[in-house]
């Protein structure tokens, strides 16, 4: 009798850091998609597509039915990605991510047909390899990539060494950033270590603080933060991550008595019932990647708080 496969297996994780030269890491791009986790049951089960929370994924990807060829009893990690002249598109995988009717997600198979790129294996044959270094891993992906011949499935390939030019040739082209992975690691579930490291470009940004969303009596969860980026002041999203515990509590203690019944400029998308507007006097450092069509902070992340 096979072994059966697990029901599901938590992401790997990484950390952030910061660009580096090493031959103990491999260095590969970091997709700007959508994390999917592939399981090849065999028999007559279609493949299973599941994202780092465990959501299905395969009604919104019909096209990725081909996987189903691939040798059974294997389990691939990757990222599901809609690519654009060679790089991915995340807001076009965003029209993707939208589909809610098996009717919609085919239409957008033809007009915006999506990759898979797999830069991980974490089963053979029924069998747990998670144990196994990087290297071997992904060797035994390489050669399931190259037996299928689909250009629908890419490996993901990198360097090792020279991880400072990498970065910054990656980075050049626009592309969202690095990952760095220990050649000799193994495939942790769901566990961030500095194993993989996450190194993106940085861009920081003084924000004046228009509002906030509270969390219970005395906390903040985020902050709403404005930002004039040439044409006037205007809404640049939310932002809650870097917000230490002590940090929130301070944060209320000067917001409150700041607060208004209306925002400084408008803020479409921020809930008026959730959210409370405060006068302008407190500004902030925030870090992000890059600023979306729409005008928000994509990955926001708080650095500091300043004061007039």
């Amino acid at each position: 009798m096979t072994d059966a496969l697990p029901d599901f297996v938590a992401p790997m994780l990484a950390q952030v850091g910061e660009p580096f030269d090493s031959d103990e890491h491999l260095f590969e791009i970091k997709w700007d998609g959508t994390r999917c986790l592939t399981f090849l049951d065999g028999g007559a089960q279609a493949p299973r597509l599941r994202n780092r929370r465990d959501n299905d994924l395969a009604m919104r990807y019909p096209e990725l039915a081909f996987l189903a060829d691939l040798p059974a009893g294997a389990v691939l990690d990757g990222e599901i990605v809609v690519l654009r002249d060679g790089q991915a598109d995340f807001p076009a995988l965003l029209s993707r991510e939208q589909a809610r009717t098996p009717e919609r997600a085919a239409q957008l198979a033809g007009t915006t047909p999506a990759t898979y790129v797999v830069f991980d294996q974490l089963y053979a044959g029924h069998r747990s390899i998670m144990n196994r270094p990087l290297l071997e891993r992904r060797a035994s992906l390489r050669e399931l990539v190259e037996g299928c011949g689909d250009a629908r499935l890419v490996f993901s390939d990198g360097v090792r060494g020279g991880g400072i030019a990498y970065f910054d040739e990656v980075c050049g082209l626009g592309i969202e950033g690095v990952v760095a992975k220990r050649i000799d690691s193994r495939y942790l579930p769901g566990r961030r270590t500095g194993a993989w490291l996450k190194l993106k470009p940085v861009q920081r940004l003084h924000c004046v603080i228009l509002g906030f969303v509270p969390d219970g009596p005395r906390d903040v969860k985020s902050l709403i933060i404005g930002s004039d980026p040439g044409d006037g002041l205007r809404c640049v999203g939310k932002v809650g991550s870097g917000l230490t515990d002590d940090l929130r509590r301070r944060l209320r203690t000067e917001l409150e008595p700041r607060v208004v019944g209306r925002p400084l400029v408008p803020c479409p998308g921020m809930s008026a019932a959730k959210s409370r507007w405060v006068e302008p006097g407190l500004y902030c450092v925030v870090s992000f990647v890059e600023i979306t069509a729409r005008g928000n902070l994509r990955a926001p992340v708080f650095i500091e708080l300043l004061t007039d």
